[in-house]
């Protein structure tokens, strides 16, 4: 009896292995990737731009670790990958038989006569996939799985990307709160002179205010400071999900390579396909692909079978004797005749989602090589731009230092130290804007390429 069962489970096994309806896909990025990325050369071998070799700052390192490991937006979508992988043990289990064993007992009492029945049973209930329908479904909810894996991929590398601005923007504040603090002492010695030639009879009312008014405007200034390193603080807080230590919180902004390394000067094209948001859009349109094979497996007939297997006996002693013994098959066929077209229209929408998805892979690539492209062009002159500030700011100091000199002994009017004053302040800012710039497109390089999240 029990090699029975083990026959007709091998036989119901043999039939779900059939093959899937759903069309070939190859996938040829040759339309959609050039051969060359604007602005760097080309090689043969992918470049490292793995995170624990990106990051150099060990302040910074931690808090992106805190990032990866508390952040609620990551826990969300590690939680639905969990809730694709458990949809796709669902439908794989569709693969297999169901076999359930049963145990009964009954009691009657037909013309005085008492008479107990007992059965005990394992059966079977299975749908042959002759037609791959089951395999299809299979196949979508597989690579639905591995697009969910890759969506969170993404997620780490938005968050990493994000911490690590985050992180650089408190950086800049702080740096631009104790610049505008040492201005502010400088604007304070300015209005004291200021005030005491006005008392002495040798400039105007007119700008002994203009002093105080801009004194005024830095002090309103520093609160901006301020407020703005709060709220970095504040962003950063969230993003690693608890209080930042004071001891991660930089001092001012590092104008040198101790945060982030420099990408190499080649790249593979190639790498695009490997980054996180191209892998879930690829995978999305296997999805769909193997959809199609389930929508065209509905206009072939659908196999089931039910089979049982086990004993019956009206005692319990002898139940398990081999003359109480019985099986019983039931295969049934489904053959569809007429549904008013909706077969046709599932697969015709099928048919319709693959093409959408296949259209926003190659969309995404087309995106991806844009957004490198994009970075690629600041990184080719946003070092010419930073030494040209550098000397601008250079140059400004050296004349907003000569023009405080002439003022303060007479020979200079106040109008040409205000000049200078402003020009010296805003290239100092302009400075720090610009060394936070070039950090910013490494991070963009990074991102855009794909991080080498796993």
């Amino acid at each position: 009896m029990f090699k029975k069962s083990l026959s007709l489970t091998f036989f119901t096994l043999f039939f779900s292995s059939c093959v899937s309806m759903a069309p070939n896909l190859e996938l040829s990025n040759d339309d959609s990737i050039p051969k060359n990325f604007k602005n760097y050369q080309q090689i043969d071998e992918k470049s490292d731009i793995s995170l624990d070799s990106f990051l150099i700052d060990e302040n910074l390192k931690s808090i992106v670790n805190l990032a990866l490991e508390n952040n609620k937006d990551l826990r969300i979508a590690l939680l639905r990958v969990e809730e694709s992988k458990s949809l796709y043990r669902i439908e794989e289990s569709n693969l297999y038989p169901k076999i359930d064993a049963n145990g009964s007992f009954s009691r009657d009492k037909k013309e005085e006569i008492i008479k107990n029945n007992y059965k005990a049973s394992v059966g079977t209930v299975f749908e042959l996939d002759l037609f791959g329908k089951n395999r299809s479904l299979n196949d979508a909810a597989k690579n639905s799985f591995f697009a969910t894996q890759y969506a969170l991929n993404s997620t780490k590398l938005a968050l990493i990307s994000q911490t690590i601005n985050s992180y650089l923007s408190l950086a800049s504040n702080l740096e631009n709160l104790n610049l505008q603090k040492e201005i502010n002492k400088n604007l304070s010695s300015v209005y004291e002179l200021t005030q005491k030639k006005f008392n002495a009879g040798v400039i105007n009312k007119e700008d002994l205010l203009s002093s105080l008014a801009i004194l005024k405007e830095s002090e309103n200034q520093i609160i901006v400071y301020e407020n703005l390193v709060q709220i970095d603080i504040n962003s950063l807080e969230l993003l690693i999900g608890s209080n930042l230590n004071e001891n991660l919180i930089p001092k001012n902004l590092k104008k040198d390579d101790s945060y982030l390394a420099l990408l190499k000067s080649g790249i593979n094209s190639d790498i695009l396909l490997s980054r996180p948001d191209i892998k879930e859009l690829e995978y999305k349109l296997r999805a769909k692909n193997a959809n199609i094979g389930a929508a065209r497996a509905t206009f072939f007939p659908s196999i089931s079978l039910t089979a049982n297997t086990g004993f019956a006996s009206s005692s319990l002693n002898n139940l398990f004797s081999n003359p109480n013994s019985f099986w019983q098959l039931s295969p049934s066929i489904n053959i569809p005749i007429f549904n008013a077209g909706e077969n046709s229209a599932k697969l015709d929408l099928s048919k319709t989602q693959k093409e959408i998805a296949l259209n926003e892979y190659q969309k995404g690539i087309q995106t991806a090589f844009k957004e490198v492209n994009d970075a690629l062009i600041v990184r080719k002159n946003i070092y010419t731009k930073l030494e040209n500030q550098k000397e601008l700011t250079t140059t400004v100091e050296d004349a907003y230092k000569i023009a405080l000199n002439s003022y303060k002994i007479g020979y200079g009017s106040y109008l040409n130290m205000l000049i200078a004053q402003k020009a010296y302040i805003n290239s100092q800012k302009a400075l720090v804007q610009t060394y936070l710039e070039e950090l910013e497109n490494r991070v963009e390089i990074f991102k855009t390429l794909g991080g080498n999240i796993d």
